[in-house]
């Protein structure tokens, strides 16, 4: 005979057999959980363990797991995150700008109002193109205003969308955007030092968490590490140069090609030049997955907090989709 438990999620009240994936008991329960890619990549789905026992699905965040990789083998009291409800919208391109041979920015206006915490994700799906996750992101030289937002995207090669910006999808292009999702957001109300750390476009979730926290504090300690393959792709110059004036702010920009002639920019990649990290820091990181499980370990050690944003490939291409459940590797340098 099955063995049932009690499980409370927040305020949430349900039970599950020993054995069941926590995220597919609360859900045939019709407890709607906060979730999206189901393979333990995203974030959004992550619980920390108050009390009782789970099998699998641990995180680098300590007691923290994933719901849709943990099993549940006890009675659980877990706390998550509430985030902003998951919603579609209609929108359309506004603008298109190349920043460099293979980053283009595009600006989308939504035609409703679409909560998103900086540094989460979206899944947008351009009329006649396959869905896309990017990270909606602030200008890259001023504040943001307006609903509007920016994205970052790398072209891709073979890519089925990212190509097509500019060409077969132009301003006026009309699009649907839901979310958002993600556990990569600023946490406000905060004044440990932040340590962001992004490769390529990465830095589209760094620098919203970046912007959103100086103008919540202009004065909160921070350390930001942009990284890229080499130098013709550091889109993200106008933003580094715009905080690098601050006196809290340290601006480490990197590229793993050799330099010659660019003293500043420090040859790696991002996580080679990590500070050394406190108890009290709190670490986010976006990126090619390695990049990011070793910034996930320094931070580990140093028993920070810590979140990332870890771009994944998939499909049949290295096609630039968002992260976390199936983005691609749209930031990784």
């Amino acid at each position: 005979m099955a063995r049932f438990h009690a499980v409370v999620a927040n305020s949430a009240h349900f039970s599950a057999r020993s054995g069941d994936i926590l995220l597919d008991a609360a859900l045939s329960s019709g407890i709607d959980l906060p979730h999206d890619c189901r393979a333990g990549r995203c974030g959004t789905c992550l619980m920390r363990v108050c009390q009782g026992r789970t099998f699998g699905g641990e995180s680098r965040q300590h007691g923290m797991i994933y719901a849709c990789q943990a099993r549940v083998f006890s009675d659980l009291t877990l706390e998550y995150d509430v985030l902003p409800p998951v919603r579609r919208v209609e929108a359309r391109v506004t603008r298109l700008l190349k920043l460099t041979h293979d980053v283009v920015e595009l600006t989308i206006a939504p035609a409703g109002r679409l909560p998103i915490l900086p540094g989460q994700y979206c899944r947008f799906i351009f009329k006649g193109f396959p869905a896309r996750s990017f990270s909606p992101t602030a200008p890259l030289d001023r504040p943001p205003a307006g609903r509007s937002f920016r994205l970052n995207v790398k072209r891709l090669r073979g890519g089925r969308v990212s190509p097509n910006f500019g060409r077969l999808i132009k301003v006026g292009h009309p699009l649907k955007v839901e979310g958002p999702f993600g556990s990569a957001f600023l946490r406000r109300g905060k004044i440990g030092r932040l340590v962001l750390v992004a490769g390529g476009t990465g830095f589209a979730p760094m620098w919203a968490v970046a912007d959103a926290a100086l103008r919540e504090n202009s004065q909160r300690p921070m350390i930001l590490i942009a990284g890229v393959r080499n130098l013709k792709s550091l889109y993200m110059w106008p933003a580094l140069r715009r905080v690098a004036r601050l006196p809290n702010v340290s601006v480490i920009a990197t590229a793993e090609e050799e330099q010659a002639g660019h003293p500043a920019i420090l040859k790696g990649r991002p996580n080679d030049h990590l500070p050394e990290l406190t108890t009290s820091d709190i670490v986010y990181a976006a990126g090619a997955p390695d990049m990011v499980d070793s910034v996930a370990e320094a931070a580990e050690t140093a028993r920070a907090a810590f979140y990332c944003d870890p771009f994944e490939a998939s499909g049949h291409t290295d096609e630039d989709s968002g992260w976390r459940n199936v983005l691609s590797w749209i930031g990784a340098a």
